[in-house]
């Protein structure tokens, strides 16, 4: 760093000049640092930081905040469905799982109700098998946008079948007029 009043040359951290003793600011002393090689590597990091806005997304409160936002989001949306086949709530009917027997019981007044469905991932198609106590079954191809539409009888047993590419997930169902909970 050279001194203003004598010309003489110095450290960079020097305080003061060792030839006249002109006391040098820390300004003076920024700026000598910034032409060496070292500050011209400090300001391309800096650049770089502004560049790629690491200064904002390494800060441990924008993190945090980035992950609330993503929580937020997710539960805003709602698609926290899970990962299982399953019938949808409606006001048409009551829903119940039995977990032992891995069956869903549909409680409704209706003779017959669409069931809308909850198939997670990219089904193809629905199928729907109705099994009756005499062993007759009778099986129905449904689109994934449509609802299938269900017949309330307690001798038939509904096996949902969700297509994909390469497997099929299954539920069973069985419909009941609400009055069998009494």
């Amino acid at each position: 760093m050279k001194c203003k009043n004598c010309g003489k040359e110095n450290l960079i951290k020097a305080q003061y000049c060792q030839d006249c003793g002109q006391p040098f600011t820390d300004q003076e002393r920024q700026t000598a640092y910034d032409q060496t090689f070292w500050g011209k590597l400090d300001k391309l990091k800096k650049a770089k930081e502004i560049v790629t806005l690491e200064a904002v997304t390494s800060h441990p409160i924008f993190r945090a905040l980035f992950l609330a936002l993503l929580v937020f989001v997710g539960v805003i949306t709602g698609n926290n469905k899970g990962t299982v086949m399953r019938p949808l709530e409606s006001e048409n009917y009551t829903v119940a799982y039995n977990q032992e027997k891995d069956e869903y019981y549909l409680f409704t007044e209706l003779d017959s109700v669409p069931v809308p469905l909850y198939l997670p991932g990219v089904p193809k198609g629905v199928r729907i098998s109705a099994e009756s106590e005499n062993g007759d079954v009778d099986t129905k191809e449904y689109t994934v946008s449509e609802n299938p539409v269900l017949a309330r009888d307690s001798s038939v047993v509904y096996t949902i079948y969700g297509v994909y590419e390469d497997t099929e997930e299954m539920i069973r169902v069985l419909i009941y007029d609400p009055s069998v909970l009494n």
